[in-house]
């Protein structure tokens, strides 16, 4: 699902990386596994992940705990993801503020926007 070159793989025009921006192909639910990621990341130094994406119970929660494990601080931005049904989404956002954000934090989009204003 979602292979490179095949249906449905395209990233639509507004979000596309710049050309310098690297492409993780995934081969499983979260971003972390049998991918360069988390090398990527140390060797830019980067500490602090925003999370956004489909699906919020599958693959960006997957990502998130993957991330936490790893030492890295994580938001998911519940106003940028979705889930194959509103209560899936919902619970889990649940999950990650339970116990004062147990492996991560959600804000909205215009939380963060403001925070970075």
């Amino acid at each position: 699902m979602l292979v490179r070159g095949e249906a449905g793989w395209e990233i639509i025009p507004d979000l596309a990386p710049l050309p310098s921006e690297p492409i993780i192909d995934k081969p499983g639910k979260g971003s972390f596994c049998a991918t360069d990621l988390e090398l990527m990341l140390r060797l830019r130094g980067i500490e602090n992940l925003v999370l956004t994406g489909i699906t919020t119970d599958v693959c960006v929660h997957t990502t998130m705990r993957e991330a936490n494990d790893r030492g890295f601080e994580c938001v998911l931005i519940e106003d940028c993801c979705a889930a194959t049904d509103q209560s899936n989404h919902d619970h889990a956002l649940k999950m990650i503020k339970m116990q004062g954000g147990v492996f991560g934090a959600v804000a909205t989009s215009a939380a963060m926007i403001g925070a970075l204003a």
